[in-house]
């Protein structure tokens, strides 16, 4: 009796085994996918379902959710969020947005900094957010760089510990951002950046222009 239970046993963990491998491999496989999906098309529309399938990979597989914030970091480094209509005389609509780039932004913005890699940095400098829908959005502990903020709504963005040194911040409302242990040295501000009560841009060592 205690040899057929053991080979019960022994049959349980092998299949359990065996479905953690496959599950393993079907991420994996899903993962490729979507990332090609993102280097290799102009397709908004695929560009688009492989956003979404890595935001569902970093959702359910912590194991990958810190690849995945890097491949979407990748993707949205140096690209502009708007761009003019092909009928540049036409003011109406102007300016477009990339939905591609919003979304990425978009889930980046759910971050769980948990899943963060242990000497790794999440790398978004020189990136533009100019007018993006970043509101509540997890920039925590990002580098963060020279990225350009300008003339975006700011609400509940984590900054804590964020390297924004050098970013711009033209225009931008930072009222009910979260500013803790973030180095903003040399970065840009004017007359019409709102900042948090309490805060002195110019004791963090930012630049008025």
């Amino acid at each position: 009796m205690k040899l057929a239970e053991r080979k019960i046993e022994l049959d349980a963990k092998k299949s359990k085994k065996d479905i953690e491998i496959a599950e393993s491999r079907f991420i994996t496989e899903r993962f490729s996918k979507a990332v090609e999906q993102l280097v290799t098309n102009n397709n908004i529309t695929v560009v688009m379902s492989g956003i979404y399938t890595l935001s569902k990979i970093a959702s359910d597989s912590p194991e990958y959710h810190f690849l995945v914030m890097k491949v979407l970091a990748s993707f949205i480094r140096g690209k502009p969020l708007e761009y003019a209509p092909q009928d540049s005389s036409n003011s109406q609509g102007y300016p477009k947005v990339r939905l591609t780039i919003q979304e990425a932004i978009t889930a980046i913005g759910q971050r769980n900094y948990r899943y963060d890699v242990s000497g790794e940095t999440l790398d978004l400098s020189r990136s533009l957010f100019v007018r993006a829908n970043l509101v509540n959005a997890n920039f925590r502990g990002i580098n963060l760089r020279e990225a350009n903020f300008g003339n975006t709504n700011l609400e509940g963005v984590d900054f804590s510990g964020a390297d924004l040194e050098g970013a711009i911040f033209y225009g931008s409302d930072l009222r009910n951002a979260i500013l803790k242990d973030t180095k903003l040295k040399g970065a840009k501000y004017c007359s019409e950046t709102r900042f948090p009560s309490n805060f002195d841009p110019d004791i963090e060592g930012m630049e008025k222009q």
